[in-house]
This record gives C-alpha cells, sequence and structure tokens, in this order.
C-alpha cells in the first residue's frame, strides 16, 4: 500500500527520487543536478502536484543536454515505513524538450580552462567538487601528474589539482609532517571508527596498494563483500573489532594486537599506527553498544589519537530510522567531545548507491536519498560542533559524477 511509505523529516516535500544529469555532448562530462522540492506549503502534501528545482553549475565549454530518470514515486524511495521494500526497481524515463540543451564557452584565461589546470593550488581537502573528463581531450598528460582513473576517464576538481603520493610517501607524510595534529612528539597515531568499506581502504594502505590491484581487481574477494576472504596483514572481520596496526614505509603494515592479544608479530621501525575499531555504525547489530568504544577505560587501551577518523552512514542509512539516526548521531558528538577535545575529526560520508533496489538479508535499506540526507545531517552536525577541526571525506560525490552506466557498476 503506498500510503505506508512516508518522506523524511527533514525534507517534507521530497516525494519523487529523482535523478537529472547534465551531459555534455563532446566531452561525455556529466553533472548531477540535485533537485529540491519548491518552498510551498502543498508540497508536503501526498495527493497533489510536486514541482521540483535544481542549479546546474558547469565550468567546461561544450553543449549540455539533460537527461534523468524517476526512480520512485510517493515516497517509495524510503523504506523506513513498511514491512517489505519495493519488489521492484522500474525507472521511468524523463521526458525532455528537445531543444533543452546549454552550451558553455569557457575563456582560455579562465582558471577552468583545461590549459590552466596544472596550475591550480595543490588540493587541501578531500570533499571538492569535480568532473570525469577523457584524457585525450587534456593539454597534459593526466597519468604523468598522478590524476586518479577511472572506466578510462580522469577525476579533475574544478578549484585545484591533485598531487599523487606513493602508499610508502604517504606514510613517510605521517611521520614527518603529523598533520592536523595537536601533539609534536611520540609515534603519529590514528583512530579509526568504521565498517567494511573501512577495512578495504586499510587493506590498502597495509599493503601499500598492492591489495586488488590492476588484474586482481576484478577477482571475487576484491568485490564489496569480501567479508570471508582472508588477509594475512589483519583479520579484520567480525570476530576481531578492536585491532592496533603498526605501519612503515618499506612493509606497509601489520596487526599486533587484535581484540587485546598481543600478535606474534611485528615490523622495524614503525612511522605510524591505527587503531581501528569495526563497528556497524550506529546501530543494534555492534557486539555490544557503540557508545562503550569511547569510555576512558576503552580508548586507555590504546595509545592517545593524533587523528580521529569517523565512518559513518552507511550501516545506519540501512538498518535505523531517520528520527533515530539523528538521535545516536547527537550522542555520538557528545562522545567525541569527550574523549577527542583537542584532536581534528574525519568525517567519511556515506558510499554512493543508485539504480538498483536494496537487496541483503536482512535487507538493507540503501538509497540515493536516504544515503544523501543522512549523510547531509552527520556533516551539518558534525561541522556545528567541531568547525575548523572537522574535514569532511566525501566518497559519495565523486561516484556521482560518473557516467550513469558506471554509476550502475560502483554503486551499492
Amino acid at each position: 500500500m503506498v500510503e505506508l511509505f512516508q518522506t523524511i523529516p527533514s525534507e517534507p516535500g521530497l516525494w519523487d527520487s529523482i535523478t537529472l544529469d547534465a551531459v555534455g555532448q563532446s566531452s561525455g562530462i556529466s553533472i548531477p543536478v540535485q533537485l529540491q522540492p519548491v518552498a510551498h506549503a502543498n508540497m508536503a502534501r501526498r495527493n497533489t502536484v510536486h514541482v521540483y528545482e535544481g542549479e546546474l553549475q558547469a565550468y567546461d565549454a561544450d553543449v549540455f543536454a539533460i537527461s534523468g530518470v524517476v526512480e520512485y514515486r510517493d515516497a517509495a524511495w524510503n523504506y523506513e515505513q513498511p514491512a517489505s521494500l519495493p519488489d521492484e526497481y522500474r525507472p521511468e524515463r524523463i521526458s525532455v524538450l528537445r531543444d533543452a540543451q546549454i552550451r558553455v564557452s569557457v575563456p582560455r584565461a579562465s582558471s577552468f580552462h583545461p590549459e590552466n589546470h596544472m596550475r591550480l593550488p595543490v588540493c587541501q581537502r578531500t570533499d571538492e567538487p569535480g568532473r570525469w573528463v577523457q584524457p585525450a581531450t587534456l593539454p597534459f598528460a593526466a597519468e604523468a601528474h598522478g590524476q586518479p582513473l577511472y572506466g578510462g576517464k580522469v577525476w579533475l576538481p574544478y578549484r585545484c589539482r591533485l598531487r599523487s603520493y606513493t602508499y610508502s610517501a604517504f606514510l613517510q607524510c605521517l611521520d614527518d609532517y603529523r598533520p592536523f595534529s595537536p601533539e609534536t612528539t611520540g609515534k603519529y597515531t590514528v583512530h579509526w571508527f568504521g565498517d567494511t568499506n573501512s577495512r578495504r581502504a586499510l587493506k590498502k594502505i597495509t599493503s601499500l596498494g598492492q591489495w586488488c590491484s590492476g588484474i586482481m581487481a576484478s577477482r571475487p574477494q576484491c568485490l564489496c563483500d569480501d567479508s570471508g576472504e582472508a588477509f594475512p596483514r589483519f583479520t579484520g572481520q567480525n570476530t576481531v573489532r578492536d585491532t592496533l596496526l603498526e605501519l612503515n614505509d618499506e612493509d606497509g603494515g601489520w596487526s599486533v594486537r587484535e581484540n587485546g592479544m598481543v600478535k606474534n608479530r611485528g615490523i622495524q621501525n614503525s612511522l605510524a599506527q591505527v587503531y581501528y575499531h569495526r563497528w556497524e555504525g550506529l546501530t543494534q547489530y555492534n557486539s555490544g553498544r557503540w557508545q562503550d568504544v569511547f569510555k576512558p577505560s576503552a580508548l586507555g587501551l590504546y595509545p592517545q589519537a593524533n587523528l580521529v577518523v569517523i565512518s559513518i552512514g552507511n550501516m545506519d542509512v540501512s538498518f535505523t530510522q531517520f528520527l533515530e539516526y539523528t538521535r545516536q548521531l547527537n550522542e555520538l558528538v557528545v562522545l567525541l567531545q569527550s574523549a577527542y577535545d583537542e584532536q581534528h575529526i574525519v568525517l567519511r560520508m556515506p558510499q554512493y548507491f543508485c539504480c538498483r533496489a536494496p537487496s541483503g538479508n536482512p535487507p538493507r535499506r540503501m538509497q540515493k536519498d536516504r544515503n544523501r540526507l543522512y549523510g547531509d545531517y552527520a556533516r551539518r552536525l558534525f561541522e556545528l560542533h567541531f568547525g575548523s577541526r572537522l574535514h569532511v571525506w566525501d566518497v559519495s560525490g565523486i561516484a556521482e559524477t560518473l557516467p550513469l552506466e558506471q554509476r550502475r557498476d560502483v554503486a551499492g
């Protein structure tokens, strides 16, 4: 029954889930258009005409055509209320006027012109907007400058340029420069709270980029659900919740303590260390109360943090209703303020999801608008309480700007 579906309280007028893109006809650049309900009292009503508006910001010379789909109507995108999820994913293509195109020109002197890209300052943030570009259209060798490639395209931020580091150089940087650290002595230490996505990031770091690189990336153990894979450098599975990793620039990293038990291994000349707590977000699926992880008695078992990484949203979107999530998130902020009163906080946003119905057992209630709204709420709350100490790690935006067919491959 459609009436079982309700909008999320923070967006009472968002009844429809719409994917809308402006696509460059020559470049293939895809720009997502974020639609918002127009400001009108009737938008909160179900049985009325719903109108949305959005702003397009295009910085590349091209003719952009509009295309999109309606994924869900009548709030069926928000899977909180019904006992079961929608049975099928059947998007409806949006009809667009044939002459609804936008022509963009970019002066050669503009900082957005490709010829000036390598003159831009090096990026200092991890949430810079950008676009995916065909390397052949660029006046410089993208690979030579270490720009990330995916599906034959290169990622270019608009207002800054990326700089490539080897994994070894990255670990040496932690020791040399101690980024965002209030402490100047002792081994650089990161406290990292995250789910399986964080575990896969740590696999890359501890293997110096060798895990699932190149041709290996298509193997089953390298895909999203790698929970059954044995990884010798650290366990990181459901049975191991707390891991202390030692890192250096020659060996990568090894866990030296798991669930409080010292492992019979180590590395020489450790440059940095990571205390990693694997959790299921702020949900009931953790092995205990997630709040207990931040007690002084628990954190005191590990070296003091120079930097804190908090990865939330993926499990929360899947298994927690929005209002309960906001309550849990407020409690998390209070605990972080008490446990880390000086340290900088890195907030890792929820992953990108689109283009298919949710799945899993129990079913994961992931959907692009749910993921976005959960992430946006966390970002605003953390910005309010941590101010300049907050750094946002946006893992969703870089995926959302891929062409739609490639988004289907990376989402989920």
